[in-house]
């Protein structure tokens, strides 16, 4: 749980402050690379205690399942290491995202089946895999709203025509026709 409160905490600050990858080097986008380090460390924990657990039962659906999810994280975790030392591992992303849809889908399914958890515990990697879509979904929903700061051009724009500067040697400033 811890993991996922710094997770989501880390995304807010990604996106507010505009530290998205490749970043710009400040000791902020760092600090907020790191915290996603740690959380994805914790998720990695968590996964390595939920297979050793069996929670997913004892065939090898339930087996195979949490091994999806564990190697999508550890994909995850291997890049952001990676990145402290400059090494750009893209292509460790894609089966980060993917194997973390299909593993946690699959784990979700396979201890549901199992019924070796009861109560709440039985549902805890569904409530984990929803959780991951609904946070995803509002990040993708909430780029626009929470980029408009860095991204978008000022109202006031500087309308400035290369004959107006030579003449002048200013710009004027107006407000857009909106």
């Amino acid at each position: 749980m811890v993991a996922a409160v710094v997770w989501v905490i880390a995304l807010v600050i990604e996106y507010q402050y505009g530290l998205r990858p490749p970043g710009n080097g400040t000791s902020q986008y760092k600090a907020d690379q790191a915290a996603f380090f740690l959380a994805q460390v914790g998720y990695l924990a968590m996964l390595i205690g939920l297979f050793l657990s069996r929670a997913g039962g004892h065939g090898r659906f339930g087996r195979a399942a949490i091994g999806i999810w564990i190697i999508a994280i550890a994909a995850i975790v291997l890049a952001q290491a990676l990145g402290v030392f400059g090494v750009t591992a893209v292509f460790l992303l894609p089966i980060g995202g993917v194997g973390q849809i299909l593993g946690s889908v699959l784990t979700s399914v396979a201890v549901w089946r199992a019924g070796l958890w009861t109560g709440w515990r039985r549902f805890a990697p569904v409530t984990w895999t929803v959780y991951f879509f609904v946070t995803i979904g509002a990040a993708v929903a909430a780029i626009p709203v929470l980029s408009i700061p860095a991204a978008a051009p000022n109202p006031a724009e500087v309308s400035c025509s290369r004959s107006s500067l030579r003449s002048s040697g200013t710009c004027s400033t107006s407000l857009t026709g909106r």
